[in-house]
C-alpha cells in the first residue's frame, strides 16, 4: 500500500534522475521534488518562449498538486525529444481527480481550439512511480504533434499518438530500446489480430470506432502507417528528412491551423518534398485489415517470439535498417 501521490522506494528517485538528466539536456530549470511548499509557478511550465498552463482539479492538496507538477514537466520534457519543442507554443492542461480506478491516469482527452486543451483523469491514490510509469499523458500531448482540426479519419490521429507515446517514453529514459520495439510489435500483433470487420474499410470503422469497437485495428492500423511512413521517408532522403523534422516544419507553418487528416498528409509530402504520406493515407484508409507488420520489424532488426507467447524482443544491428531503428529510438538530437 503506498501514500497517496507519495514517493514509496528508491525506484521512484531513480526515474527523477534520470529525468532531472534528460531536463539538463534542454537547459530548462529544475524543480525541487522534495520542496515541502509548491514551486513557484506551480500552474504554468516554461520551455523557453512556450508555455503550458495548468488548471488542478480543487480537491487536490498543495502535496499533490506539487507532485502532479513534476510529473508534468516529465511528460512535456520526454514530448520536447521529437523536435526540441513543443507543438504548441501555448496550451492547457486540466487535471482532473479520481479515485480507486484501474490505472494511474485511466483517461485522458484532447480538445482543439485556440488554445488547445488536455484533460487529464488522476487517480490520487496512485503511487509517483505508477504515475510516471503511465501512458496515457504521453498519448494525448503527442496528439498536438499535428494540426488535427478532432474528427475524420481518427485512425490517422491515433496511429500518430500511440507511436510517438512509446518513442518519447523510450527517448526519456523510461522504455530501453528493447523496450520500445517489445510494446510496438506486441501492439501491432494485436492490431492484427483484430480482423472481425474484414468486410469494412479502415475509414468506416475509424469514424464509428464505439459501434464496430475494433480499438486495436484503428490505433494500430495507424501506428503501421506512421512507421512506414518514417523509414520510406529516412531512406528516400538517405536520413536528411525524418517524421521528427517534418512534423517540426508542420509545427512552423502550422500550428495554428485546423486541418483534416488528408490535407495533413499531403502537406507533409509537400515539406518533405517526397510523395509518401498522401499516397499511403489514401492506401490505408480503404484497407480492410491492418497490413502484415512482420517483415517491417524483420527488417528493423527486431526479432519476435514466433508463437506469440511473449512480447519481449531481441534485437540485431545485421539487418537492413538496423540504423533506422537506432536512429528512431534515439531521435535527431
Amino acid at each position: 500500500m503506498t501514500d497517496r501521490l507519495a514517493l514509496p522506494n528508491c525506484a521512484a528517485f531513480v526515474i527523477f534522475g534520470l529525468w532531472l538528466l534528460q531536463r539538463l539536456r534542454y537547459v530548462l530549470p529544475l524543480v525541487p521534488l522534495l520542496s515541502v511548499s509548491a514551486p513557484a509557478g506551480a500552474d504554468t511550465i516554461a520551455h523557453q518562449y512556450q508555455r503550458i498552463y495548468i488548471d488542478y482539479a480543487s480537491t487536490m492538496s498543495k502535496k499533490e498538486r506539487q507532485l502532479a507538477y513534476v510529473w508534468l514537466q516529465m511528460v512535456s520534457d520526454a514530448l520536447l525529444t521529437v523536435y526540441g519543442e513543443w507543438p504548441d507554443d501555448k496550451f492547457n492542461i486540466t487535471i482532473k481527480q479520481g479515485s480507486g480506478l484501474q490505472s494511474p491516469v485511466p483517461w485522458g482527452q484532447v480538445t482543439r481550439g485556440k488554445p488547445d486543451h488536455v484533460l487529464l483523469v488522476l487517480d490520487a491514490e496512485s503511487g509517483f512511480q505508477e504515475i510516471v510509469s503511465d501512458w496515457t499523458a504521453y498519448h494525448e500531448l503527442s496528439h498536438l504533434l499535428i494540426p488535427y482540426r478532432g474528427y475524420g479519419d481518427m485512425w490517422f490521429s491515433e496511429g500518430l499518438a500511440t507511436y510517438y507515446q512509446n518513442i518519447i517514453q523510450a527517448r526519456a529514459g523510461h522504455l530501453s530500446e528493447a523496450g520500445l520495439w517489445g510494446k510496438l510489435a506486441a501492439g501491432l500483433a494485436r492490431g492484427q489480430k483484430q480482423n472481425q470487420w474484414s468486410n469494412i474499410e479502415l475509414v468506416e470503422i475509424s469514424d464509428h470506432m464505439r459501434k464496430y469497437r475494433s480499438f486495436m485495428r484503428v490505433h494500430w492500423s495507424g501506428v503501421h502507417y506512421w512507421l512506414t511512413a518514417d523509414i520510406k521517408l529516412r531512406q528516400l532522403t538517405r536520413n536528411k528528412m525524418t517524421l521528427d523534422r517534418v512534423l517540426k516544419e508542420l509545427k512552423d507553418c502550422c500550428q495554428h491551423e485546423s486541418m483534416s487528416a488528408a490535407s495533413i498528409a499531403e502537406r507533409l509530402d509537400s515539406l518533405a518534398g517526397v510523395e509518401i504520406f498522401k499516397l499511403l493515407f489514401a492506401e490505408y484508409r480503404v484497407s480492410r485489415a491492418m497490413p502484415d507488420y512482420r517483415r517491417i520489424l524483420t527488417d528493423l532488426g527486431v526479432i519476435t517470439d514466433p508463437y506469440g507467447y511473449t512480447d519481449d524482443v531481441a534485437l540485431t544491428d545485421d539487418a537492413a535498417n538496423a540504423d533506422i531503428r537506432v536512429s528512431i529510438y534515439n531521435g535527431d538530437g
